[in-house]
């Protein structure tokens, strides 16, 4: 075994929360004209300045239903997400959501599962009236 810490799984809560900050923290300010710097800014740039205006349109919410219509314009990497599988697999070891000597087996789900769960976590904060 080599010096490395291993890093253990966090409660959903935990690691759903840290995605949470992570993909908040890729929005720039440079992003829109709206310039978002808070929070809820940024949550309100993602859904109205960008998600509903360029992929929410038409039938696709309709056909595919919202949740697959936030991954599928996801994974064309409309916001600035990993995408390559080593890095997707590092920012789940980070984050908290598997361990860092997770197996092929868990690996091979996060992958499989990760645009579903990304767009999971961004529906999840979305503010509804």
């Amino acid at each position: 075994m080599d010096n490395q810490t291993i890093k253990k799984k966090l409660h959903h809560t935990k690691y759903k929360a840290n995605y949470k900050r992570y993909i908040l923290n890729t929005i720039e300010e440079w992003e829109c004209e709206c310039k978002p710097t808070t929070d809820e800014e940024k949550i309100k740039h993602i859904f109205d300045c960008r998600f509903y205006k360029e992929y929410y349109y038409g039938n696709i919410a309709l056909r595919y239903g919202k949740q697959k219509a936030m991954s599928m314009w996801l994974s064309g990497l409309a916001l600035d997400l990993p995408y390559y599988y080593d890095e997707i697999i590092q920012l789940a070891k980070d984050m908290g959501s598997i361990d860092s000597n997770a197996p092929e087996k868990v690996i091979d789900r996060v992958l499989e599962n990760y645009w579903e769960f990304m767009a999971n976590i961004i529906l999840s904060m979305e503010v509804t009236k």
